[in-house]
């Protein structure tokens, strides 16, 4: 039996139990990405344009009757919105594998009656070509027509079927919705009836239980297939004269098995697609954007540019902790605009900073900023101390003044990082990498046929590569090469020292920068034994911001801890599914207008 491309319904079946109430999507062999066209054209329906004038076929529904004699009697119903004028609509039918099509007849339904309309055909072999006059100017009209499938029922020896395409690849439109109901003949019993269903993927299909069938697809688009398979006991069909000696029950059953199976090998074909084509985009979007760098080295000996340790931070990582904010007091107190001396505080060790130069001239803005805060807002006289500000940001008046504090100053460093040329905002590629992850997510759990429903989980591997909302230019990817590499010269001094001795003063300068790329332990250990003039250097060495810079950050730290506690703290099997195969049954047309 020859396979369509199309989309194929999966069958109802003794094999399938069913509930009339339940509803199943339908399964797809089309592409993954295949099943959000669908919700596309919901969204915007493309009408079909001639010259300037649209139509649109907003809802097309069939009743067809199968009687005794093999005959099936269609009712369809179709409702069309113009835009411009239009002097009819096109009905096109086949009646291959039938006895033909006779008793066509069209009307215009207008209120509670039906207006008979002239139609005028023509043909070729099998096709038919039914004009229907009735002139439209930007209305909506709903037409019905009618007409009898002469002996389209196949009867074999085991089963008699029914196989015919109600559309094919001869309708040039999009209908936004397709309601068929198949009536088989009176007495037919649901366990009887093993249904089949070959179309797009988001249709659905029932089996009501006097044994009828129900098909629903919306959208149905243009060129695409929507086939019926129902079998059912001959009997029903006593007067058919389309016999055959053959016994093609089991046959049949096992055909539509297998497209069934093949449809579930192409949804793993299909997940893994979806897997690939994810993996490939987030690697790339995470690791492939970035620049090559201008400056390759294993080692840099000196510091790779004239910038604070805060905004090596950021550079760094993207981001300014509180380690970074005492680096750059740190700093300041190398400058000499600050002091540090070792206070009393009672059973606790506590550390009093004073300001000794009131001038502002070659300080960034986050220093100048940080001067303002720690001795104009929670100091006095030009003094603070470690347990002073914590004290300041422990209390209830202070705590959202401080915290509002720290982010602007860890803004302000950001800010800097940019004007240096540092860093790219990219907000709009994270956002297009979590909007796609959702789309992905719930347009497949929604959308999907349930057989694929479960590849919504290959979105989810995105996660993994949303990129920050930040990216180095090529200047900062340099810089950032460069400072690790700088990096990597400090945690291997120890090694290098004995024939490249480091002066102390260098030594205190590269400190500052060593606290924000995580070596100011290991340079704090290896001071004395790796350092010419490091004993001799006395109060240099042994009182200076050197070694109690780690305590320093742990005080800082916790009190940024305490006060973001406080903040918080105050706040508070029943149907089956359209298929891939089909495509072999009689029938076959579309709808259009002229």
């Amino acid at each position: 039996m020859r396979r369509s491309g199309r989309l194929r319904m999966r069958r109802y079946s003794d094999h399938h139990k069913y509930s009339g109430e339940e509803v199943k999507p339908m399964t797809s062999a089309t592409k993954v990405f295949g099943i959000f066209f669908s919700l596309f054209l919901l969204l915007y329906v493309q009408p079909a344009y001639a010259d300037e004038r649209s139509f649109q076929i907003r809802e097309v529904t069939v009743h067809a009757r199968i009687d005794g004699d093999g005959d099936m009697h269609v009712a369809e119903v179709d409702t069309y919105h113009f835009d411009g004028a239009f002097n009819g609509i096109i009905v096109d039918l086949d009646s291959s594998k039938s006895d033909g099509i006779d008793d066509f007849q069209a009307f215009e339904v207008s209120g509670q009656q039906d207006i008979p309309l002239r139609s005028e055909l023509s043909s070729d072999g099998d096709r038919l070509q039914y004009k229907v006059y009735s002139q439209s100017e930007d209305e909506s009209k709903v037409f019905r027509f009618t007409y009898t499938v002469k002996n389209v029922v196949q009867v074999y020896a085991d089963t008699a079927e029914l196989y015919w395409k109600f559309f094919d690849e001869r309708n040039p439109s999009t209908l936004e919705t397709v309601n068929i109901d198949i009536e088989l003949p009176d007495g037919v019993r649901r366990d009887e009836v093993a249904a089949f269903g070959h179309g797009p993927p988001q249709g659905v299909v029932e089996l009501e239980n006097n044994g009828n069938v129900r098909y629903r697809v919306s959208p149905l688009p243009p060129e695409e297939l929507l086939e019926v398979r129902i079998l059912f006991p001959g009997s029903y069909v006593p007067d058919s004269t389309r016999i055959s000696p053959d016994f093609m029950l089991d046959a049949i059953k096992e055909e539509e098995r297998n497209w069934a199976d093949k449809s579930g090998d192409e949804s793993v074909y299909g997940a893994l697609a979806l897997l690939i084509a994810n993996l490939i985009a987030g690697i790339y979007v995470k690791f492939g954007r970035t620049y090559k760098p201008e400056w390759k080295g294993d080692y840099y000996r000196e510091l790779p540019g004239d910038v604070t340790p805060a905004v090596v931070a950021y550079l760094m990582e993207y981001r300014v902790k509180p380690k970074d904010l005492m680096a750059t007091m740190a700093d300041l107190v190398r400058k000499k605009y600050v002091d540090m001396q070792v206070a009393k505080g009672g059973d606790q060790k506590d550390y009093a900073f004073r300001l000794l130069d009131n001038r502002r001239d070659g300080l960034q803005p986050h220093e100048t900023m940080l001067i303002d805060w720690f001795f104009g807002e929670m100091g006095r006289a030009g003094k603070v101390s470690l347990l002073g500000i914590r004290k300041y940001a422990k209390s209830k008046e202070n705590a959202n003044a401080f915290n509002e504090r720290w982010s602007k100053w860890q803004d302000e460093v950001a800010q800097v990082a940019h004007r240096l040329g540092y860093i790219d905002n990219q907000k709009w590629l994270r956002r297009l990498v979590q909007i796609t992850i959702i789309v992905q997510f719930f347009g497949l759990w929604f959308l999907a046929p349930e057989d694929w429903r479960w590849l919504m989980f290959c979105s989810l591997p995105l996660l993994f590569f949303i990129p920050k909302s930040r990216r180095r230019t090529r200047t900062g990817q340099t810089e950032f090469v460069k400072w690790n590499a700088f990096k990597r010269f400090l945690r291997d001094y120890s090694r290098i020292a004995s024939r490249e001795p480091m002066a102390v003063h260098l030594w205190e300068h590269y400190f500052v920068y060593a606290v924000p790329l995580g070596e100011a332990k290991k340079m704090i250990t290896i001071t004395r034994l790796k350092v010419p003039g490091a004993r001799q250097a006395g109060p240099i060495i042994d009182n200076s911001y050197f070694y109690h810079c780690d305590y320093w950050i742990e005080s800082f730290k916790q009190t940024i801890n305490e006060v973001n506690q406080s903040g918080r703290s105050s706040s508070d099997d029943s149907g089956g599914s359209f298929s891939s195969g089909g495509g072999s049954g009689g029938g076959g047309g579309g709808r259009g207008a002229f």
